[in-house]
């Protein structure tokens, strides 16, 4: 698990594999422990921001049979199967948490929990 916080919000943390997913989209892959503030925040921000928007692209010109809006729609409506949950809904705290360090000219730093 990888913990993320700020002095201005609150920290979060998240299993190994999304977190390092959503480092790499914000140009720090492979670190377990780092930090980012001034301009290099600024940047990560905008890498993750654009990355995060280009795999939401991606999903909303995909296929309807492959996103699950086919035959089977209704069985997933049911609650048997788990929906899968986008990496833009995992992104969103650390997003929040950036553009808030930001706005704050702060910091954000993320080490293994």
């Amino acid at each position: 698990m990888i913990k993320f916080y700020s002095e201005e919000s609150a920290g979060f943390v998240m299993l190994d594999n999304v977190a390092g997913q959503v480092l790499t989209m914000m140009g720090h892959g492979g670190s377990k422990e780092g930090a980012v503030d001034g301009e290099v925040l600024s940047s990560a921000l905008d890498k993750l921001t654009s990355a995060v928007a280009r795999e939401q692209d991606k999903a909303d010109s995909g296929n309807p049979e492959e996103q699950g809006g086919g035959d089977d729609w209704e069985e997933a409506e049911d609650g048997d199967e788990p929906k899968p949950v986008s990496i833009s809904a995992r992104a969103t705290p650390l997003i929040e948490m950036l553009r808030r360090a930001k706005d704050a000219d702060g910091y954000v730093m993320w080490r293994s929990e």
